[in-house]
């Protein structure tokens, strides 16, 4: 479809469910960032924790030692367009309908440089509950004509859980699109003793052949993994320090029915006077197949990511916690993807 043509057939779409275009001038994930915070699990330490570890790196003559020479990025965007009015269990409800659209890129660095690998995987259509849309042939013409409709599967018709299934459906196309970008490039021969820095948390990726090669990055983070004071050993860390590594199980768990398991540990890329505790703060992950030799990992990928921090990102959000090829993906990212700005102009200009 051309740039706009999803967009013009959205429209299309709900007009001819009789429908309302009503779009929203901010989207679902800042309207519930929660919503895409990873689950709270047991940690299974696999250092002491009686104290932090100093990391080998010196600044500013590491500056440079960085092993990484790739990063990949995803990002989505879900915006209310409109509401469906229909009959249900002799109801009348309201079926909300969201414009999605999910991307994800790979950047490689090349003397110095960042550029794209291969090209980035773009996808973006809509999200309703299928089984409630009133006009089962208007939703199937549409379909054939192009627009990319997914269903939320959401049971029942309550209209604000239909706005929470779509968010978390958005998260699903592009955990996908995620997927399928890193799987390319684990598959390629430029992948070969390269290891990919993966921007957010590794426990939603399921292939654990590409999760071997990837390194996640994780700035915000709303769980505690451990009691109180080694907790606060760990917001106390100074700037180069890193914490004893762990598991989000311990040996003896089965994690053969659908268990997440990562090996993982938090560093500090700075600290600033009267700054609040996680400032600098992030969590690494790795695969669980590193767990045996996880001290060995931690050390020889914390100097990596430290040397990662600069340049900043000043004053973008979260500055202090950017790594700069991380942040260079996030701004390509909002390069070749619709705004917020552009899907509701789209759909106003639609209104009669």
């Amino acid at each position: 479809m051309g740039a706009y043509d999803a967009l013009q057939k959205a429209r299309d779409f709900i007009r001819a469910q009789k429908g309302k275009i009503a779009p929203l001038a901010v989207s679902e994930e800042e309207l519930n960032p929660r919503a895409q915070d990873d689950l709270s699990l047991q940690a299974w330490a696999l250092e002491p924790t009686g104290s932090c570890y100093k990391v080998s790196y010196k600044h500013p003559d590491d500056a440079g030692s960085s092993e990484f020479s790739f990063f990949e990025d995803g990002k989505q965007r879900t915006i209310h367009i409109g509401v469906i009015p229909a009959t249900y269990d002799n109801r009348n409800v309201l079926i909300p309908v969201h414009y999605f659209t999910v991307a994800a890129v790979i950047l490689k660095r090349e003397n110095g440089r960042l550029k794209v690998w291969t090209r980035p995987v773009l996808r973006e259509g809509i999200l309703v509950e299928k089984s409630l849309v009133p006009y089962q042939y208007g939703l199937e013409k549409y379909e054939t004509a192009g627009l990319l409709v997914v269903d939320t599967e959401t049971t029942g018709a309550d209209y604000y859980k239909l706005r929470s299934r779509a968010l978390w459906k958005a998260k699903e196309q592009r955990l996908e699109v995620e997927d399928q970008l890193i799987e390319a490039w684990r598959r390629s021969d430029e992948a070969a003793d390269h290891f990919l820095v993966v921007d957010g948390t590794l426990m939603n990726f399921r292939n654990e052949k590409s999760i071997r090669q990837c390194v996640g990055v994780s700035k915000s983070f709303g769980c505690r993994y451990f009691d109180f004071s080694e907790n606060h050993r760990i917001l106390q860390m100074k700037e180069f320090e890193r914490s004893w590594t762990f598991r989000f199980h311990s040996p003896e768990d089965d994690i053969t029915r659908g268990g997440r398991e990562r090996v993982s540990w938090y560093l500090r890329l700075r600290t600033r006077t009267d700054a609040d505790p996680e400032f600098g703060l992030i969590r690494v992950e790795i695969s669980r197949a590193h767990a045996d030799e996880a001290p060995k990992f931690a050390e020889r990928f914390s100097r990596s990511l430290l040397s990662e921090r600069l340049p900043t990102s000043y004053p973008f959000p979260r500055w202090d916690k950017h790594l700069y090829p991380i942040r260079t993906c996030e701004s390509y990212l909002s390069s070749i993807m619709k705004s917020i700005e552009t899907i509701t102009a789209s759909m106003k200009g639609a209104q009669r």
